[in-house]
């Protein structure tokens, strides 16, 4: 199959980067309300197939919704996108599929030398600022795990709101390709899949990235602070008589 267009320089880079993985089928918008409804609407009449992974990339989103129904700034310039990636297994391992794909995409911005860390359960910081948010989920069909979802949203070249950061602003640089990054991005999902079952690693990779500067909603910075993420992917926090679990959902 010929690829053109945006999509043909995103798997170029896939290509130099990803060697033999499953292909992926990709599908660029240039502006849309949300990738989320995108992929929904086009998973709604075409099953996802084995070994071909699907993305949905926009150059601009008008109506993303990010975590607890937040509202997800992305205009134009940023890496939008929502993948699907086949499983079809009943052994992978849904409770810390967040935290393999939060340590694969704090694996590939460390290795371009980019010091950032995990805020648990699934924001990417640089410092204290917001790089990558990512949603994922997990599609079942019975106990069989189909397929899984994410929704990713990376700052790049775009303008960010006070808590954000891009990464033009990290580099100190605009000459940033886009591409290259998208294909970087979407080598972090197939990476987080391939080591999900790896649970040990996982978590204590986990453990290294994370940052332990931001409590969750609700917790008093002066009575409580981080511990750690459990075996099962929770965050555990503590103050001087208890120990908390704070589990995803």
């Amino acid at each position: 199959m010929k690829v053109i267009g945006s999509a043909s320089k995103t798997v170029f880079y896939l290509k130099k980067i990803q060697g033999q993985y499953p292909t992926w089928r990709l599908l660029y918008k240039i502006k849309c309300k949300s990738t989320e409804n995108e992929l929904t609407n086009l998973l709604g009449y075409s099953e996802i197939k084995k070994n071909q992974p699907l993305a949905i990339i926009a150059r601009e989103q008008f109506a993303g919704v990010g975590q607890n129904s937040k509202t997800w700034v992305s205009p134009t310039g940023g890496i939008w996108l929502s993948a699907a990636y086949p499983i079809f297994s009943k052994e992978f391992a849904c409770q810390i599929f967040n935290l393999s794909l939060g340590i694969k995409l704090c694996e590939m911005l460390r290795q371009e030398n980019i010091n950032v860390c995990l805020k648990w359960p699934n924001d990417i910081f640089f410092g204290s600022k917001k790089l990558i948010g990512f949603l994922p989920r997990v599609i079942t069909r019975g106990k069989e795990i189909i397929y899984v979802r994410v929704g990713l949203g990376m700052n790049v070249l775009n303008c960010t709101p006070a808590e954000g950061i891009s990464l033009s602003k990290v580099l100190k640089t605009k000459n940033i390709n886009q591409h290259y990054w998208t294909a970087k991005v979407l080598k972090a999902v197939y990476d987080s899949i391939e080591c999900n079952k790896k649970r040990e690693y996982v978590i204590k990779s986990a453990n290294m990235f994370l940052t332990k500067s931001f409590l969750p909603s609700g917790y008093c910075p002066q009575k409580w602070k981080i511990k750690d993420i459990d075996s099962n992917g929770n965050l555990r926090i503590e103050n001087e008589t208890e120990v908390k679990v704070i589990k995803r959902f």
